[in-house]
């Protein structure tokens, strides 16, 4: 009977120790798995968060290089290669402005425009031996200022409403317009399906008459 009993307690014993194990695997497993969503998704937050750093550093470089140089536009209304003009469309623009880089300063013309993801700027000297304020065809020698642009636009305001396009060349008495609206959105791909953007909209008054 003793032996019996032994027995019984024994297997008893057996049976409750595989309970608790499986339960503390159970335990374990849960532990573990909500430790790895846990880090997962604050490395996902973390890596999000510094992609945006990264698009609003970016949006705000874009933003002053642009704004600090047409903000300064020239035109005239001289004829052949000395008329200064402004060529403004909805994704790109031509003007005129002053530049200085060390110790000489020159008059530079800009050309800046959105395609294929991509916001490109041109800088031509005019100098003493260029004296020619006549724009290129097209944007020879541009090189990138932005990546990832996923949207790009330009308006030109009057004073009273807004233009889609402003062009000196085809006005009698010509004039710069009082302010550009000025839109860009940067994309740098997605994180889990969701893609991570930011953009930015900016009034640019112009200061040069």
């Amino acid at each position: 009977m003793k032996v019996n009993i032994l027995s019984q307690l024994s297997e008893e014993d057996k049976g409750i120790t595989l309970l608790e194990s499986i339960i503390a695997i159970f335990v374990f497993t849960f532990i573990c798995l909500s430790v790895v969503f846990i880090l997962r998704n604050s490395l996902l937050t973390s890596r999000k968060k510094s992609i945006e750093k990264d698009i609003l550093r970016e949006l705000i470089y874009i933003t002053e290089f642009i704004e600090t140089r047409i903000s300064n536009s020239m035109i005239n209304n001289f004829s052949g290669k000395y008329r200064m003009n402004f060529k403004g469309e909805k994704t790109n623009v031509k003007f005129i402005c002053p530049f200085s880089e060390g110790e000489e300063g020159d008059i530079v013309k800009f050309g800046i425009y959105w395609k294929d993801g991509k916001i490109m700027a041109e800088m031509i000297r005019v100098n003493k031996e260029n004296p020619d304020f006549t724009f290129f065809e097209g944007f020879p020698g541009a090189q990138i200022l932005g990546n990832g642009v996923k949207f790009f636009s330009l308006r030109y305001y009057d004073g009273e409403k807004w233009h889609d396009r402003w062009d000196t060349e085809e006005m009698e008495n010509p004039v710069l317009p009082k302010g550009i609206e000025l839109k860009i959105v940067i994309s740098k791909g997605k994180i889990e399906g969701r893609e991570i953007e930011k953009g930015i909209t900016k009034f640019i008054k112009i200061g040069w008459r």
